[in-house]
Parts: C-alpha cells; structure tokens; sequence
C-alpha cells in the first residue's frame, strides 16, 4: 500500500511538472496556444493507436489540449479524470458533422482502446492492467470519431500507473 501511495504521489508530482513546463512554453511561443501531447516513452508513435485518422483542429481557433489523472479507485481499479481545454464534449452530437473542439475521447490502456468517453471521469477496472508500469492514455476525438491533431500528433495525453503484484 506504501509503494502505491508513493506511486501516486509520484503521479502528481509528474503531472504538475508537465503542466508547468507547457504552461513555461506557452508564454515564449504565444503565436501558438498551449498543448499537452504527451507519450511516455518520448516518441511520437501512437503505434496500434492510430486507428482513426488525424484531423487537424482549424487554425483559426484556439487548439484544444488536454492532461488527465489517474487515481486509485477504492472498490477497484482507477478513476480517470480527464482535463480537457478549448474542448466540449458533445456526447448527443457522436456520428454526426464535425465542429471544430467538440467531440469526445478515446481511452487506452497499454496502446488498447477501452472505450470511449463523454465528460470528465472514467473508470478503469484493474483487470485491464498488468503488474508493473502501465501506460493510460487519452485521446481528444471528433464527432466523426478522428483524433484532433496538431499536424500529424494527435492532441493526447500519457500518464504512468505503476500496477503492484499485490493487487492482482
């Protein structure tokens, strides 16, 4: 439970870290608004991820970025809550036209899609995770189901949830 603990505290640390080195960026680069795309091992390969293609978010709006926490549920498995900016979600609107910022996320589990979700939180069971580290990632998605992009990068979000043996 101590080690969980300090993986959590960990997590947040991390968490308000990253935030601030965008934060720091944003305010030298201001012809570009903040994001946060982030994939923990530094590269820009989605790998099995990529199963909707990119849509690039218009450029003459502000660009949607997106952070998300996970935290210990008690019962089971984590809660995540997702931390979106210069988005909606828009759950009545799935399937239909899309509109730039709007939509919905995706959400995985070790490059696994889980679901898709169409407000704040989400549950993860721990039956999706391994021992050890195990990466949870989101996605901000269109209507159409495409992933909003800067570019070719689609706008997500990485964060580390270490899995104990004990909890199996």
């Amino acid at each position: 439970m101590q080690k969980m603990i300090y993986s959590f505290v960990g997590l947040l640390v991390g968490v308000g870290l990253g935030a601030a080195v965008c934060i720091a960026y944003s305010a030298t680069a201001p012809s570009m608004p903040a994001m946060e795309i982030s994939i923990a091992d530094g590269s820009t390969d989605m790998g099995a991820m990529h199963m909707h293609p990119p849509r690039p978010v218009y450029a003459d709006l502000p660009v949607p970025s997106l952070t998300h926490l996970v935290f210990p549920d008690a019962m089971d498995g984590y809660n995540v809550q997702i931390l979106p900016q210069n988005f909606r979600f828009t759950p009545a609107a799935i399937n239909t036209g899309v509109k730039n910022s709007e939509g919905h996320a995706h959400i995985y589990v070790n490059g696994i899609k889980i679901g898709r979700d169409y407000a704040a939180w989400y549950h993860l069971p721990s039956g999706l995770f391994e021992a050890g580290e195990n990466q949870v990632t989101v996605t901000l998605n269109a209507n159409d189901h495409s992933e909003w992009a800067v570019g070719d990068l689609p706008i997500s979000s990485t964060v580390i949830v270490m899995k104990s043996e004990e909890t199996q």
